[in-house]
């Protein structure tokens, strides 16, 4: 688990780069125009540099992922867990849009899909914005361990490592020491892949949300004309929750900077959507309905409601491969 790596994106370089300002300009110097919330309630953002940033070193932190700095300039970290998820999210993300234009459904579709949603999950629960909200999904972790003895020991150092950084990380993201291993260790259970086993925690997470019984997964993806003006955002937070609903769950991506991706989980013995008679709950339970996709382009009203969400959940900041973000207002 040891590497080089300081500098650690919490929202990769690769999808930085997918909306990016000028996709023709090298990598080392590629940019991403970067807004300040200035009001939430009312969407409204503020550019902050009409240059833009540069993605190389946007939305990281030193050292963020890493939990032993022992041996430098070698450090343990958690980024081999994530490259794991993170190596053909732009092939996935290609074959989920070019498969739902043609509505093609079946398991290409389904695999396409969750691949997606597989990375961008993991983007979700790495994200240092929501350390709170990761500890309470994977509440049911806390205080497990890998029974593997070399898992174990780097596990430990999670706790027991070198970690100069450790106040910086605590300051900038609002959390106490406690909380920043907890987060650490539940990122390490849920992404490892044990031994014994070909999937981590978060991939089966993932593939019982897609398809099992008593559930529905439907998958909206939304494309554009890729012009300016008319771009989706990203928000620092990585992803959005379009309902508080807590038998529907929501998850929102954005895809590219032009396009976007809406993931949609119901329980439907328990979701409000449709009234379900309380003779048929224990019969929906058992419903086993397939994987579903529906693509939209050039729907403007969804693009707006996406960019308006994420300037609405964003922690502090929004980005864009336009100096105005469609939808919101922008000075």
């Amino acid at each position: 688990m040891k590497n080089l790596t300081r500098n650690q994106h919490f929202i990769s370089q690769a999808e930085q780069r997918r909306n990016c300002i000028d996709e023709s300009r090298p990598k080392d110097i590629q940019r991403i125009y970067k807004f300040e919330i200035a009001d939430r309630e009312n969407g409204i953002v503020r550019l902050i540099n009409p240059q833009g940033v540069k993605i190389k070193r946007n939305l990281s932190f030193d050292d963020l992922f890493s939990f032993d700095l022992t041996s430098l300039p070698l450090r343990k970290n958690l980024e081999g867990f994530f490259q794991k998820f993170e190596a053909d999210l732009a092939r996935a993300v290609d074959r989920l849009i070019s498969e739902s234009k043609v509505d093609s459904g079946g398991d290409v579709l389904k695999d396409a899909a969750e691949r997606v949603f597989k990375a961008k999950f993991m983007g979700g629960i790495r994200n240092p914005y929501s350390i709170a909200r990761t500890i309470d999904i994977f509440k049911g972790l806390v205080g497990f361990y890998p029974t593997d003895p070399l898992l174990q020991a780097h596990f430990s150092d999670i706790r027991a490592g070198k970690k100069p950084h450790l106040a910086d990380v605590c300051s900038e993201f609002g959390v106490t020491s406690d909380q920043y291993c907890q987060w650490l260790e539940i990122l390490f259970l849920a992404l490892m892949c044990p031994p014994d086993g070909t999937k981590s925690i978060l991939e089966l997470s993932v593939e019982r949300m897609i398809e099992s019984e008593g559930h529905m997964c439907h998958v909206i993806v939304a494309t554009f004309d890729d012009v300016a003006g008319c771009r989706v955002s990203i928000p620092d937070t990585g992803y959005l929750q379009g309902t508080k609903a807590p038998n529907h769950n929501m998850f929102l991506f954005n895809l590219s900077r032009s396009a976007f991706a809406s993931f949609n989980v119901l329980n439907l013995s328990k979701q409000t959507l449709v009234t379900v008679p309380s003779r048929m709950k224990e019969q929906v339970k058992s419903f086993n309905i397939k994987f579903s996709a529906k693509h939209h382009h050039n729907d403007m009203r969804l693009l707006k409601n996406f960019n308006v969400l994420a300037a609405y959940q964003a922690h502090s900041h929004v980005f864009c491969a336009d100096p105005q973000v469609f939808g919101v207002t922008t000075t």
